[in-house]
């Protein structure tokens, strides 16, 4: 036999391990295990919490990070002076932009946006929760 022959019968190694030549490694690389779940519905809900969990979180801290700053730029005056103002203004203002804005990009810009605004409320219920209140105005205006 000449090695051309040889090289294409199976060798013993081969049969005895049942090692395939063919298989492609790559492929077996790609496949994502999935969850067994009832429905379609909620396998692509959970697909899809799984896949923005790690791809928005920058976008959702950003919208965090930019509303904490504004806040912070808005408050810093009225809160240092010796004499409290009215805050209505800036509780207001505080509102519309993390709710009005904060919405508008989450249910209709949609995309990347959609994190950005959802940080922005979030921003603003936590800073209200930490300060209670007086960060966003709500503790003297309300």
């Amino acid at each position: 036999m000449s090695d051309s022959q040889e090289r294409d019968l199976p060798s013993l190694e081969d049969d005895i391990f049942a090692v395939a030549h063919s298989v492609e490694v790559e492929q077996a690389a790609e496949v994502r295990p999935r969850l067994l779940l009832r429905s379609e519905r909620v396998q692509e809900f959970f697909e899809r919490t799984r896949t923005l969990g790690g791809r928005d979180i920058g976008a959702t801290a950003a919208g965090f990070v930019t509303f904490v700053f504004v806040d912070a730029v808005m408050m810093y005056a009225p809160l240092m002076t010796s004499r409290r103002p009215s805050l209505l203004p800036q509780f207001v203002t505080l509102l519309v932009l993390a709710f009005g804005l904060g919405g508008l990009l989450v249910w209709k810009v949609g995309g990347r946006w959609r994190a950005v605004g959802v940080g922005m409320m979030l921003a603003w219920v936590f800073l209200t929760l930490v300060s209670v209140g007086f960060l966003t105005g709500v503790s003297v205006t309300l």
